[in-house]
This record gives C-alpha cells, sequence and structure tokens, in this order.
C-alpha cells in the first residue's frame, strides 16, 4: 500500500479548475518531486493536499486514512508534515520555542534532542529569536519544526526558493537524508533537475495536468521533455 495516493483530484478557487484529474502516489521512504514551468499549478495541487483549497474532488489517503473530508489542521494530525516557501517560522521566538510550540508531540525534550541530532548549529542558537537567523538556518528551522511532530510524508514547497546558491546544496542534502529517518518527501521545487537527482520519481505538470510521470532517472533521460518542462542545461 502506498503511503500517500491522490486519486482524480481536481480543484481551484472558483468553479474553474486549476488542476485536474491528478493521479499521484509517494510510497513509504521515498522521495517525489512535481515539476513544470510556473503557472502549471504545482502550488495549488499542493494546497489541494493540505485542504488549503476551497473546492476540491477525488480522493485523498495518506497510509490508508481518507483526508478528503478533513478540516487543514486535522490532517497535520494525521502524519502529514508542511514547509511553506514563506511564513515557515515564527520570528518574535526563539530557535527553542519555535520548535517547542508544536502541539501534540510525546516526550517532547526527547524529540527535540531527535530532531536536533540533523541541525547542530541549531543546538547553538536555542536563545536566539528565529527573526536573527540566516536564510540558511531559518530553512533548517522550518525542517526542524516539521520534523517534531515524528510526521510520514513532509511537503515541501520550493524549499531553496531565495537561498544563496551556495545553500541550495545543503537543502538538497537535508532532503536526502529524510527518508533514512522514516519521513516520505513529496517536493515542489523549481531546481527541478537537482530536486529530480535526489529523487525515485516524478510527476511533471502543465496546465494542471499531469502530462508525465516516472522514474526520476528517465524523466531526465528524456531529453526532449525536459527541455520543454524543466528548459536546457
Amino acid at each position: 500500500m502506498s503511503l500517500l495516493v491522490l486519486k482524480n483530484l481536481s480543484g481551484g478557487y472558483s468553479e474553474v479548475d486549476i488542476v485536474s484529474e491528478i493521479d499521484l502516489t509517494v510510497e513509504t521512504q521515498e522521495i517525489v518531486t512535481i515539476a513544470g514551468t510556473n503557472g502549471a499549478g504545482k502550488s495549488t495541487l499542493v494546497k489541494a493536499l493540505l485542504g488549503l483549497l476551497p473546492r476540491v474532488r477525488g480522493e485523498i489517503l495518506l497510509d490508508g486514512q481518507s483526508l478528503t473530508k478533513l478540516a487543514a489542521e486535522e490532517r497535520f494530525y494525521t502524519g502529514l508534515a508542511y514547509v511553506p516557501q514563506v511564513a515557515n517560522i515564527f520570528g518574535s521566538l526563539t530557535v527553542r520555542e519555535n520548535l517547542l510550540v508544536v502541539r501534540g508531540v510525546k516526550k517532547i525534550e526527547t524529540r527535540l534532542a531527535e530532531v536536533l541530532e540533523l541541525f547542530p548549529v541549531l543546538n547553538e542558537k536555542m536563545s536566539q529569536r528565529a527573526s536573527q537567523l540566516s536564510g540558511g538556518e531559518r530553512q533548517q528551522l522550518a525542517f526542524a519544526r516539521a520534523l517534531m511532530p515524528s510526521p510520514k510524508l513532509m511537503v515541501l514547497d520550493e524549499p531553496t526558493a531565495a537561498l544563496a546558491p551556495s545553500l541550495v546544496e545543503k537543502v538538497f542534502e537535508l532532503v536526502r537524508q529524510l527518508p533514512t529517518r522514516g519521513v516520505a518527501v513529496l517536493m515542489v521545487e523549481q531546481r527541478a533537475r537537482q530536486a529530480l537527482d535526489i529523487s525515485q520519481r516524478g510527476y511533471i505538470l502543465d496546465q494542471g495536468r499531469c502530462v508525465l510521470s516516472g522514474r526520476a532517472s528517465d524523466l531526465l533521460a528524456n531529453e526532449q521533455m525536459t527541455a520543454l518542462y524543466l528548459g536546457h542545461r
């Protein structure tokens, strides 16, 4: 049984569908990338999954449990985590407060120690306000906070956006480590070639529909399709 299953998922903000008839799966401990040109519907698909879209049809299953009728907040108690592109930390809180504000975490101090093993730089800044962190450190804090409830699936929306090139590889390396910690990843990323390089499978969207899917290595080898949807190298 796949960890995440989207069946015939369609939806939008009005009567017009922005994403249409999407079938998508993520397996346990797998990294899957959603790629496509600007306006292809990638972020809208993520919002449909998270319950943030006002009108959705189709079915969403996480580890066999239907999320379709659950409110957005309820979905995060089923094993779903989300790191948005912006506003992903509380700048006025300290690093420690950002990590402990997450609700529903059992043995929270023990879990905090486990999460911080992945983010040693945060260990040194626990009493510092999050607004004073560098861009890369803020992204690490966003990842760490999302990991606190021990999710089964982490959804990432443009995790390398606005980061300096020197930090991009560090973020991808962090994403690569998540399945080894028992967390599958569904990622929307403009740096699609780099994202597919660390993914097992990928889906390419165009005008709200999936036009190509398969093993990431096969997608990258399809020069005609990658040039059309991912740009030339």
